[in-house]
């Protein structure tokens, strides 16, 4: 039977709690590898010295990946959730250029016009309450020709993005949990 992400988590709402230490703990156990595989595929993707943003970073194990592989990266992160943006600053406070990490929505990003090359956002597009006003802020973040790449499940809202930025790719991205969750990796830019 396929998973039902939306029995398990309303749109919108954010894992605090004891749900996020929950989701902390499983998550460095269980969802390193994906994590790491990912971070391969972006650091490839991004280029040299690029303002990344993470939109829905959880636990920050995405942003702890991206630092290993390409410490070159100023990276950012945000989660609408202010347990999990405490974990992550937990998780990440080892590293030695620290990311700046904001608890807010993607619906209202907190950053200036312009200020990413490269905002990426992983099994997080499927719970934005507005896809479309979040795909607007992540236009408006994005410098002009900047880029999303957007990893969920193949029912995410990706065409939300369809207004705001221009697809340049959609394909099945192989990880290690292929065989338990599909995952589709959205690319977008931003028209000049």
């Amino acid at each position: 039977m396929p998973h039902d992400h939306h029995r398990h988590h309303r749109h919108g709402e954010a894992i605090e709690g004891r749900a996020s230490r929950t989701y902390n703990r499983l998550a460095r156990l269980l969802m390193k590898s994906q994590y790491r595989r990912i971070a391969a595929d972006i650091a490839a993707a991004a280029p040299e010295g690029a303002a990344l943003l993470d939109v829905g970073t959880g636990p920050g194990l995405l942003l702890r990946s991206l630092a290993a592989v390409r410490p070159d990266l100023r990276l950012a992160g945000i989660d609408i959730s202010a347990d999990m943006t405490a974990h992550a600053a937990r998780n990440l406070a080892d590293l030695p250029a620290a990311p700046d990490l904001r608890t807010a929505d993607v619906a209202a990003l907190p950053f200036d016009d312009g200020a990413f090359d490269l905002v990426v956002t992983t099994y997080s597009s499927h719970h934005w309450s507005d896809p479309e006003t979040g795909a607007a802020e992540i236009e408006r973040v994005l410098r002009d020709g900047g880029r999303l790449l957007d990893y969920d499940f193949p029912r995410a809202p990706f065409e939300a993005f369809a207004d705001t930025l221009a697809e340049t790719g959609r394909t099945s991205f192989r990880s290690p949990w292929s065989l338990l969750m599909k995952t589709t990796r959205f690319e977008a830019e931003k028209r000049r």
